[in-house]
């Protein structure tokens, strides 16, 4: 549905929400559905941060933005854990999020978080190393700067985050790709580049250039090695007799795993807060202000509470706590270009909103396979004047439907690049959690 619709072709207060937008103007809009949130994010020109309270909202956002604007979303999850030094914790979500960051670093218009994302420390820069078929890379050093990068070398490739090396090829999953890659080398040429099924071992079709994320958001610069060291040896020092001998043995896991860990970001310059540091043009929407208020209080508490607890036994540091940004981040965003969504009329919270703008929403319901009810509803919204999308999730329930309304002489139309010329009824493979009428 990339440029379908935008504030002005729906017009009314839409028309003037969009202005203010535009103009950067703060501004809050009440009365708003879910899909009618989504539907507002997905008109707004510019690139822009989606925030939620949770994180299967922020799922549900992120789908429907992509479905209804065609940009390119980005899904930021939080980690599974911060605080708490475990060598053996699944990297699954670190993997999603750094996806999710270089995704965002790369250009990707929207991108979507629950506030336990967000107040999380990210890597300024995420690492990405590039190939491209018939360019030269330096096969040695390549492997070493993947094992840097938090990838481990193994016999065979079973997982995300792992390679392996014979001879003149290269075996590696990386941790943004759906499919592990095989890149042959021709000397330092790299001579193909060529997806395989995990399971199967079927060949993809062969690409031409492939992106890997490093598999860490930890960077420890020339020099940083030595202040890591007087840091964890002061932090020996100062340890309170009843927990030295673990904080003493946890210091020394640290430098056994030469500092290669999350659990030193709030100490290391690699780290960065996601929206301190976001492009002062970028737009930031708040789904539920006060929803996130209360879920960002909540996590504060919890953090300090429990990085305490941690401290007092041996197994945090000091600094741990420092995992989170600064609380007082989010005390006011009236520089930054703000937007704050609302089912229902309250205080905002993040920010002082200068406009107001209040709308009526009209949810469809959900049909349920209850085909004659659609078919009846689609005749009645026909005969009034009215325009339907109908969202499917596959191409052949599509399909299917597409027949089911030609059999009720139904008007079908293939959806144009405009809803000025638009007229009858599209039905697209397209998934959207809730319907609304405009």
């Amino acid at each position: 549905m990339n440029r379908f619709l935008d504030f002005h072709t729906i017009g009314g207060e839409y028309a003037a929400l969009g202005e203010d937008i535009a103009r950067g103007v703060p501004v809050a809009a009440f009365g708003v559905s879910d899909s009618h949130k989504y539907l507002i994010a997905a008109l707004t020109e510019g690139r822009a941060i989606y925030l939620t309270a949770d994180a299967l909202s922020a799922r549900r956002a992120a789908e429907a933005i992509r479905t209804l604007s065609g940009k390119r979303v980005a899904l930021l999850s939080a980690k599974d854990e911060v605080l708490f030094y475990r060598r053996a914790l699944s990297k699954d979500a670190l993997f999603r999020r750094l996806t999710a960051l270089y995704e965002w670093q790369s250009g990707a218009d929207v991108l979507v978080c629950d506030i336990e994302a967000a107040v999380q420390l990210v890597p300024a820069r995420v690492k990405v190393f590039s190939l491209v078929r018939g360019r030269e890379t330096d096969m040695r050093a390549l492997v070493g700067a993947l094992a840097e990068a938090g990838y481990s070398r193994e016999y065979t490739v079973d997982g995300k985050g792992a390679f392996s090396v014979r001879g003149d090829i290269l075996d590696i999953f990386p941790v943004n790709a759906e499919h592990p890659v095989r890149i042959d080398f021709f000397g330092d040429e790299v001579e193909a580049i060529k997806p395989y099924d995990e399971v199967t071992g079927e060949r993809l079709p062969q690409i031409e250039r492939l992106d890997i994320v490093a598999a860490t958001d930890v960077t420890v610069e020339e020099g940083e090695r030595n202040k890591l060291d007087e840091l964890l040896t002061a932090e020996e020092r100062r340890a309170p007799a009843a927990s030295r001998d673990r904080i003493r043995e946890l210091c020394e896991q640290l430098r056994t795993e030469e500092y290669r860990t999350d659990f030193l970001l709030p100490v290391l310059s690699c780290s960065d807060d996601l929206l301190a540091s976001a492009p002062r043009e970028t737009l930031l929407i708040f789904d539920e202000s006060k929803l996130i208020r209360d879920k960002l209080d909540g996590l504060y508490r919890e953090h300090g509470e429990r990085a305490a607890r941690l401290l007092e036994g041996g197994e945090a540091l000091s600094f741990s706590v420092r995992q989170y940004v600064p609380y007082e981040n989010f005390n006011s965003f009236s520089s930054r270009r703000v937007l704050a969504l609302q089912t229902f009329a309250g205080n905002v919270g993040f920010f002082d909103p200068l406009k107001l703008h209040n709308f009526s929403c009209t949810p469809v319901r959900r049909y349920l396979n209850s085909l004659p009810d659609l078919i009846g509803d689609m005749k009645a919204w026909s005969r009034t004047g009215y325009r339907a999308v109908v969202f499917c999730g596959t191409e052949r329930r599509a399909e299917l439907l597409r027949g089911e309304f030609s059999e009720a002489y139904l008007p079908l139309a293939p959806l144009p690049e405009r809803a000025e010329t638009f007229r009858g009824i599209a039905v697209l493979p397209d998934t959207l959690e809730h319907g609304f009428l405009l």
